[in-house]
C-alpha cells in the first residue's frame, strides 16, 4: 500500500528505535528517529505527520516531549511507548492530547492498527476544519459555513445546546459534519477548557466497545497485556464525543446506559467503580427510531442520549450554502496544494448547486479537491469534474404534484414522496418538510387506522 506520512520515532535503545524504523519503512513511510526528547524537539518545524516516543528516556521523558510538541505542533498525532505500565501516566497522556498508548513489547499489527487510526482521525480533522472558519464573532471558536434558514435554525440550537449540560444527540446524513457541530457544542460550553475526546464506534470491534469506553485493566481478556484509560476516564472534565451509536453493540448497551444514569465507570475486568464528569454528545446517520422498533437499539438510552436532538441538514437541503462553500474550499484547496486562485465558469456553478450531493459536504471537498489538483486552467469548467460525479446528470428533486388532488391529498403525496426519497427515516423525511418527527408519525397513524393497514411510501 502506497504511504507517503511522515512519523518521527523518539526512542533510546538503538535496538528498539531500528526495529520500529524498519517495521515502518517496509509500510512505506518516511521514518525520522530521535535518540531524546531534546533531539525530537528540533524536528518540530520539519514536515512530521506523527510522533511515536518511547515514555521513559534520559533527563526528559516522553510526557515532557508531549507537553513541549503540543504547544509546538497540536495538530500533529503522538502515541506512546513505554515498557512500564504505569495507569497515572496513561492517563496523563491522554489528558495531554495523546491519541494512544502501547505498552512493550510492541506488535507491528497493533501498532500500524493505532498508525493509520490516528493518520486518519488527523485527516478527518482536517476535513472539518475545511467546513469551519476561525472567528470569535458566531459560535465563538469555529464560525461553521452556511446562510441558508436550515442552518441558520441549527446555530441558534448549537448556542442554546452548548450553554447546557444535558446530552446532546446530532443526528444526520454522512459527511454533514456531525463531529464539526459537537467540538462547537464543547468549544462554547462551560466546559471548553476541559479534554474533547471523540470516539467512533463504527471503526470499533463489538467485542472491544467497553473496553474503548470504560478502559479496561491487565489481564482483563486475551491481549489486554496492561492496564488501558477508556475514553470516558480520558474526557474527565469536558466532552466525549460517540460518534455513530447507531452502531453500538446492543449487549453493551445496558452499560452505557448507567454510565449516563450514575456517572460511573467499572473499567473491564475490575470490581472497582470510578466516577467521571462527563458531558455526551453522540452522534448517529442512522434512524435510532426506526432501531428501536426493530429492537436492536435500547428505548430507554435512545430517550437519554436525545435530551437535546440537533437535526443536521443535508447539502441538497441547504442548496443557498453551496457557492459559499465551494468559494471556501477552493480557497483553501489552493493554498493547501500550491495552485493558484481558481473558480468554477456559470456551467460548472449551476451544476455544483443542482447536484444531489449523496456524501454532503465531505463529498463536495473532495470533488472540489480533485478539480484543484487536476485542473490546467484556473477557470473550472465541466470538463474537470471528476468522473464520478460527472457521470450523473443533475439531480434537482421537484416534487411531482398529480392534478386534481385536495389540499389532504397534496399533503400525503408531499410525505409519501419524502419518505421514499429519504429510504423510510422518518427523521430526515420529516425534517426535509419542516415538521416535527412527531407530527408526521401522527399523520401517519391518522392514514394507516383510516385504510386499515400501513401506506406504502410511494
Amino acid at each position: 500500500m502506497s504511504r507517503n506520512a511522515t512519523i518521527l520515532v523518539v526512542e533510546d535503545e538503538r535496538g528498539e528505535r531500528e526495529a520500529l524504523q524498519r517495521v515502518l519503512q517496509l509500510e512505506n513511510y518516511e521514518v525520522l528517529t530521535a535518540e531524546d526528547a531534546e533531539r525530537a524537539i528540533d524536528y518540530s518545524e520539519e514536515q512530521v505527520d506523527l510522533v511515536l516516543s518511547d515514555v521513559r528516556m534520559g533527563a526528559q521523558s516522553g510526557i515532557d516531549l508531549l507537553r513541549c510538541w503540543r504547544k509546538k505542533r497540536p495538530e500533529i498525532p503522538f502515541i506512546l511507548v513505554t515498557a512500564h505500565a504505569d495507569v497515572q501516566s496513561a492517563r496523563e497522556a491522554m489528558k495531554l492530547g495523546a491519541q494512544d498508548y502501547l505498552t512493550k513489547p510492541v506488535k507491528p499489527s497493533e501498532l500500524l492498527t493505532l498508525i493509520d487510526r490516528s493518520l486518519e482521525a488527523r485527516k478527518k480533522k482536517q476535513t472539518i476544519q475545511y467546513l469551519s472558519e476561525r472567528t470569535d464573532d458566531r459560535l465563538g471558536v469555529e464560525r461553521i459555513i452556511g446562510r441558508s434558514k436550515p442552518m441558520l435554525d441549527v446555530f441558534a440550537r448549537v448556542r442554546r445546546a452548548a450553554r447546557a449540560e444535558s446530552n446532546v444527540l446530532v443526528c444526520g446524513e454522512s459527511g454533514t459534519g456531525k463531529e464539526l457541530i459537537a467540538e462547537a457544542i464543547h468549544q462554547n460550553s462551560p466546559r471548553k477548557h476541559g479534554p474533547f475526546v471523540a470516539v467512533n464506534m463504527a471503526a470499533v470491534p463489538a467485542s472491544l466497545a467497553e473496553s474503548e469506553l470504560f478502559g479496561h485493566i491487565q489481564g482483563a481478556f486475551t491481549g489486554a497485556t496492561a492496564t488501558r484509560v477508556g475514553r470516558f476516564e480520558a474526557a474527565n472534565g469536558g466532552t466525549i464525543f460517540i460518534d455513530e451509536i447507531g452502531d453500538f453493540a446492543l449487549e453493551s448497551q445496558a452499560k452505557l446506559l448507567r454510565v449516563l444514569e450514575t456517572r460511573t465507570i467499572t473499567p473491564v475486568g475490575s470490581n472497582e467503580e470510578k466516577e467521571v464528569d462527563v458531558r455526551v454528545v453522540a452522534a448517529t446517520a442512522r434512524d435510532l427510531e426506526q432501531l428501536v422498533a426493530e429492537e436492536i437499539f435500547r428505548e430507554d438510552l435512545y430517550y437519554r442520549l436525545s435530551v437535546v436532538t440537533i437535526a443536521l441538514p443535508a447539502l441538497r437541503d441547504r442548496r443557498a450554502d453551496i457557492p459559499l462553500l465551494v468559494r471556501h474550499f477552493l480557497d483553501e484547496l489552493c493554498r493547501a496544494n500550491n495552485r493558484p486562485p481558481m473558480s468554477p465558469n456559470a456551467e460548472l456553478t449551476r451544476f455544483l448547486r443542482s447536484f444531489h450531493w449523496p456524501g454532503n459536504v465531505r463529498q463536495l471537498a473532495n470533488c472540489l479537491e480533485s478539480m484543484v489538483v487536476m485542473a490546467t486552467s484556473t477557470v473550472l469548467t465541466m470538463n474537470d469534474l471528476p468522473a464520478n460525479v460527472a457521470g450523473h446528470e443533475e439531480q434537482g428533486e421537484p416534487i411531482q404534484i398529480p392534478p386534481y388532488m385536495t389540499i389532504e391529498d397534496l399533503e400525503r403525496h408531499a410525505i409519501m414522496q419524502a419518505l421514499q426519497r429519504h429510504k423510510g427515516n422518518r427523521t430526515r423525511a420529516a425534517h426535509s418538510l419542516g415538521i416535527s418527527v412527531r407530527t408526521l408519525q401522527r399523520k401517519l397513524k391518522t392514514w394507516q387506522k383510516t385504510e386499515g393497514d400501513a401506506p406504502r411510501h410511494g
